[in-house]
């Protein structure tokens, strides 16, 4: 497939690309999935088979498998700041696995508010509308400590 021929198939069809991140409120890091939406057209493009269904039908499901796959790997991100388990020695010359929720060293980076939203949705598995109702703010402002978070939080981990 020539580049002209992959831009005019990403024209045509991102509309189904913003719909498919808007329903999935992915909204926060748009530009991170529209591209993994592209990747999908684009391997669409190679793989597809005529006999088997319509173009449009396969881009739909492929399109919306990858951004549900980056959805998942997003939440194992989450799982892994949650949870950690830390292995003490014991006189007694063995090791048992002691379960350690240990976000505090990872906080220091955050403003109270990256925090609140830190401990409310990890911790104590709070929807974004339960905090935004519980600190007596908008979605969208609970919205965006999650987004700065994440952000502070992933350059952490590297």
């Amino acid at each position: 497939m020539k580049d002209t021929e992959f831009e005019d198939l990403a024209i045509r069809f991102t509309p189904l690309i913003k719909n498919q991140i808007k329903k999935m409120n992915l909204t926060h890091e748009y530009e991170k999935y529209k591209q993994d939406a592209l990747i999908a057209l684009w391997e669409c493009s190679k793989n597809y088979d005529e006999t088997k269904g319509s173009f449009s039908a396969f881009a739909y499901v492929k399109v919306r498998g990858k951004l549900l796959d980056a959805c998942r790997k997003e939440i194992r991100v989450y799982k892994q700041l949650q949870t950690q388990y830390v292995w003490e020695d014991h006189a007694d010359s063995y090791s048992v696995p002691h379960y350690n929720s240990d976000l505090e060293r990872y906080k220091n980076g955050l403003t109270d508010k990256q925090n609140k939203w830190l401990q409310q949705a990890i911790e104590q598995e709070k929807s974004l509308k339960d905090i935004a109702f519980t600190e007596g703010v908008s979605i969208e402002a609970v919205k965006s400590w999650r987004k700065s978070a994440l952000s502070k939080l992933r350059k952490q981990f590297k």
